[in-house]
């Protein structure tokens, strides 16, 4: 599967709203500059975002049955609750890598989505296609997501040399038939 970014409602699947809420913030992309918020936070599996997911798995559900599920004809599981993530401005956040170097087996897509605007070193940044190591950042909008073979392309993130952080969220999900069930991966 070729990278493929595609446009949703935000505005009825209003994930950035929702984690203002949780942080207590009104600019996600200035949150470095508060340092109760980037304390809370630090953690790439254990943050503020996680503990509060309950809040907004029935939107997410939604999300995922009325939007991907739509867009590919049929989902069997997806990763429920998905991973939160946190790319500060000034800070690295993750290594290259495949997912398949972690034990994620073949047939996932990936479904990456930021609740900030996100390019040059706070984009993701994921190879044209396997193999060709030419990591190239993903220009993204709020209101965008980014789907991909996330276990055979490589991506990762540089260190972020913007003003700017990055908040985001993803998951990965197994084409086939529905209904479209909630699974830990």
């Amino acid at each position: 599967m070729k990278p493929t970014i595609l446009k949703y409602d935000s505005s009825r699947y209003d994930f950035r709203k929702w984690a203002c809420g949780v942080l207590g913030a009104t600019d996600l992309e200035k949150i470095h500059c508060v340092d109760k918020i980037k304390t809370l936070n630090m953690s790439p599996t254990s943050n503020q975002l996680s503990k509060s997911f309950s809040s907004i798995l029935e939107t997410y559900q939604s999300f995922v049955s009325e939007v991907l599920d739509k867009e590919f004809g049929g989902i069997s599981y997806y990763q429920s609750p998905p991973s939160f993530r946190f790319h500060y401005s000034g800070l690295g956040s993750s290594v290259f890598h495949r997912d398949r170097d972690f034990g994620v087996e073949q047939g996932r897509i990936n479904v990456w989505i930021p609740l900030t605007s996100v390019w040059g070193d706070n984009a993701l940044w994921i190879e044209e296609k396997e193999g060709a190591d030419d990591h190239r950042p993903m220009v993204m909008d709020y209101g965008q997501m980014l789907l991909f073979d996330g276990v055979n392309i490589g991506h990762g993130s540089r260190i972020n040399t913007t003003s700017s952080t990055r908040v985001s969220f993803d998951f990965r999900f197994l084409p086939g038939a529905g209904p479209p069930r909630p699974a830990s991966y």
